[in-house]
């Protein structure tokens, strides 16, 4: 029976990796974990940066930024997630996807009946 899924968010897919193959030196299984890109990391266009360096592109020009244009940004979010069979390997993922500075770790109870 599998003690919890463990799950790292972390600031880009680069961190997440080096994350999984120390998770992959302490032993932990490949086949144990996930590493998925919840957004591709999109630059910014050159004609851009100007504008943002400037600062000028306030509320009055834009309305409410977050709403009105939050789909097009992309940050390179990843997650990372950690199968764990025993209260041991929980501890042991959270304690090393921790020294990657995540965004958030949680442990996840993992399903006793898959199928529901």
């Amino acid at each position: 029976m599998v003690a919890g899924i463990v799950v790292g968010v972390f600031e880009s897919e680069g961190i997440a990796e080096d994350a999984r193959n120390r998770l992959k030196t302490e032993g932990v299984p490949a086949g144990d974990i996930v590493l998925k890109v919840l957004k591709d990391i999109g630059p910014i266009p050159s004609t851009m940066e100007p504008e943002l360096e400037a600062a000028f592109l306030g509320p009055v020009i834009l309305g409410n930024f977050h709403e009105s244009f939050a789909h097009y940004i992309r940050n390179g979010e990843t997650l990372l997630c950690v199968q764990a069979s025993t209260d041991d390997r929980v501890e042991l993922a959270v304690d090393t996807l921790k020294q990657y500075a995540p965004i958030e770790v949680k442990v996840v109870p993992a399903a006793e009946n898959p199928s529901r």
